[in-house]
């Protein structure tokens, strides 16, 4: 068989392009650090790929979302210690206000210092963060929340609390709003609510209201308030919310009423006419509670005025410790939430790390692909060499070398 001097040089070539071209495969994917440069190389990795990539940039959203969550949920268990602490010092004046050895200085440098209190905790839940918005507004973030009017503290916001996806099926609050944490705190104590007229002339001051039975009083407590009427020589009536008689006694050596499962428990003595209410817990501001307290520290110690501004601070006094649990119950479930946060985000990781190296093998990017790669191209660069200096030297020969 002949072959012609163009079929040679054709041929010698074509194979040494065809070698060149699969060295240059190679180096591109060394550059790429990659094995899979086009879909057509592997159409079932690079679909693959594609799959796997939209997991990996899910899960960065998802622990993006965590570490939005956890920085404003920290943020907030901040503002709510602040509220904590100025409510202690609050309640601390309170309960020297109670102390009943007050002189008037004493009582008016009381009385500065609950106005100071109260100011500090109205700026407390009118926090802005760094972009402007309200934190305890609800949804409302562009109106502040707590304005002071002449009838007190008004709250302008929204019952509304923001969420945050941290897990494919999974929706966290990442927020409280201001009427929750300032303004719907239960009055009393566990449900009980116990007032004494501010009228009253005698000088019966409260000392606790219990719930002793109750079952007793879940019965009794829909027909309530329940109203304690004296009378002469500690003769009492009891009657309910429609002014109907349920009850009637007389005050024996303590000063104590019992009915329905409620015992309420008084010093001193009351005078015809005295009341006292009892019934279901309502709620109230803990800035009206705070304005009670001014307003009952702002009553002359004389006569009965006296024993009303120590009935009035025994309802503030219970009226902040609800303030001060509901503040301990919110940053409790900060608690729980960041434990959650964290969870999720150690599991996100995990995952994160997962998905990469899956998308590390399927496109070839990882250490094994990459080292037989390298080998690849020493052996390619090898026969490309070969290839030419094979070429070169064959086509050197001539006839006319050995004329």
């Amino acid at each position: 068989m002949r072959v012609s001097t163009n079929q040679f040089y054709d041929s010698s070539i074509r194979a040494i392009n065809s070698q060149q071209s699969a060295l240059m495969q190679v180096s591109q994917q060394l550059s790429a650090q990659r094995k899979l440069l086009t879909p057509s190389d592997d159409p079932v990795a690079a679909s693959r790929e594609v799959a796997l990539e939209a997991t990996r940039q899910a899960n960065e959203q998802m622990l993006r979302n965590q570490a939005d969550a956890k920085g404003m949920l920290e943020a907030t268990e901040n503002y709510l210690v602040e509220a904590g602490n100025t409510l202690q010092a609050a309640l601390a004046r309170i309960v020297q206000a109670g102390g009943g050895t007050l002189n008037e200085q004493d009582r008016q440098s009381i009385l500065a210092d609950l106005r100071a209190l109260r100011d500090q905790l109205l700026s407390v839940a009118n926090t802005q963060d760094e972009n402007g918005n309200y934190i305890f507004a609800g949804y409302k973030r562009d109106n502040q929340p707590f304005v002071r009017t002449a009838a007190g503290v008004v709250y302008q916001g929204d019952s509304g609390v923001r969420q945050s996806q941290i897990g494919p099926n999974r929706v966290i609050d990442i927020s409280f709003s201001g009427h929750y944490l300032f303004g719907d705190i239960p009055t009393g104590q566990n449900g009980l609510e116990v007032k004494a007229d501010g009228a009253n002339t005698g000088s019966a001051t409260l000392s606790a209201g219990v719930i002793k039975d109750r079952q007793a009083w879940n019965a009794a407590a829909p027909f309530g308030p329940y109203t304690i009427e004296f009378g002469v020589d500690g003769a009492y009536t009891i009657t309910d919310r429609d002014g109907a008689e349920v009850g009637t006694g007389l005050l024996g050596d303590g000063q104590v009423v019992e009915m329905a499962g409620i015992q309420v428990s008084f010093n001193g003595r009351p005078a015809q006419g005295d009341r006292i209410t009892f019934g279901p817990a309502s709620s109230q501001s803990v800035f009206d509670t705070l304005d009670q307290a001014i307003a009952a520290l702002g009553l002359p110690d004389t006569g009965h005025e006296s024993t009303a501004r120590t009935n009035a601070l025994y309802e503030v006094n219970l009226n902040l410790n609800a303030a001060l649990n509901r503040l301990l119950e919110a940053r409790s479930s900060i608690g729980s939430r960041l434990n959650e946060i964290e969870a999720a985000t150690t599991a996100g990781e995990a995952r994160g790390d997962q998905v990469t190296e899956e998308i590390s093998r399927v496109v070839g990017s990882d250490i094994e692909t990459m080292t037989e790669l390298t080998g690849e191209l020493a052996k390619r660069t090898y026969t490309v060499q070969a290839a030419q200096q094979t070429y070169t030297q064959i086509a050197r020969l001539s006839i006319f070398n050995y004329l």
